[in-house]
């Protein structure tokens, strides 16, 4: 590092061990609870899309859904003129999902380059957190969509989309309610055939079938369509490229003009470029573990570059499993005429 990119990263150092109360961020240490709110509010800030889901602390590594949603109707009427008592329903319900917080790690290494390039701005410390928090942020939701296991030791070359890291969403989904997650259409080939010569003819129809999984009894009015960009290059006769799955560069969502089903639909970085998904968005969540995270900032000269050890406890719960609906995206198969 050039000698003022060595001043500016250890101000950086400095400013972190007052923030988190340390005398030293070079050696491994415990995020206290009030700065692991701050951190996952900033990470949460980061993305659009994850200001619209849950993002919740909790105090046990493995437990019960919180259920952010009351899954259950309440209405009723009970005769109490005898021996008669209203019994509320409990709010959490008799198989809310359990849930099981998983270490996982964000670690990250930046060249000696790179940071000399960053410490020309005068927000350098500003600059250097947000890429961390943004690449934190999209993983969060890369996993979210894509993750069907949470493996003892990863592989981010066989699982590029961070399949092995813990168990999303749509994985969540099929096993925990396989009544609404489509795998095959009725052509009964294992495919979702889609277009002309499909069983759905076009993207109305699969995500009007879709959201129709949803009884009424689990519906809030508040249900979007998520669409990849993949069905809605197709349907819209566009081109798809290879960058379709792509986060955007702002992570933003994409409120699409034209809506599927009837329902807002949402284009969202990281969604399966095949995917479709329809619930409440604050029906999504993601339980970090109080007390959990850890951290570490070090110079490591033998590789020209520094470290920053991040890690937490993390898991992916739906808060109601009949109040969401979807289609495994692997198995579509566009049918023209």
């Amino acid at each position: 590092m050039k000698q003022h990119t060595v001043q500016a990263f250890t101000a950086l150092q400095v400013a972190m061990a007052e923030a988190y109360g340390v005398g030293d961020v070079t050696r491994n240490f415990a995020v206290s609870i009030p700065m692991e709110t701050r951190l996952n509010d900033a990470i949460q800030s980061s993305s659009d899309f994850l200001q619209r889901i849950n993002i919740i602390p909790v105090t046990d590594k493995i437990g019960q859904a919180l259920n952010m949603v009351i899954s259950s109707t309440l209405a009723r009427r009970t005769d109490t003129s005898g021996t008669g008592e209203r019994k509320p329903k409990d709010a959490s319900g008799p198989d809310g999902m359990k849930y099981t917080c998983v270490k996982t790690e964000f670690d990250v290494a930046i060249t000696y380059a790179l940071l000399d390039a960053w410490a020309r701005f005068p927000n350098f410390q500003e600059r250097y957190m947000q890429h961390v928090y943004r690449r934190i942020a999209l993983d969060r939701i890369l996993i979210g969509w894509h993750g069907t296991s949470a493996a003892t030791n990863t592989d981010d070359a066989a699982n590029p989309n961070l399949e092995d890291v813990n168990i999303g969403w749509l994985k969540l989904l099929e096993d925990n309610n396989a009544a609404n997650f489509l795998t095959e259409s009725t052509d009964a080939t294992g495919k979702i055939t889609l277009g002309p010569a499909g069983d759905y003819k076009n993207l109305d129809a699969l995500a009007y079938d879709i959201y129709s999984m949803i009884g009424d009894a689990h519906r809030t009015g508040n249900e979007v369509a998520v669409v990849g960009r993949g069905l809605v290059a197709d349907d819209m006769g566009k081109v798809l490229t290879s960058h379709a799955q792509q986060p955007t560069e702002k992570n933003h969502i994409q409120i699409m003009e034209k809506s599927y089903g009837g329902l807002p639909t949402l284009t969202v970085p990281g969604f399966p470029d095949t995917g479709l998904v329809v619930t409440d968005l604050e029906n999504l969540s993601i339980y970090w573990q109080e007390g959990s995270m850890r951290r570490k900032s070090e110079d490591n000269a033998r590789r020209d570059r520094v470290e920053d050890f991040n890690s937490s406890n993390e898991a992916y719960v739906i808060e109601d499993t009949k109040g969401i609906a979807g289609i495994k995206a692997g198995n579509v198969q566009f049918a023209e005429a």
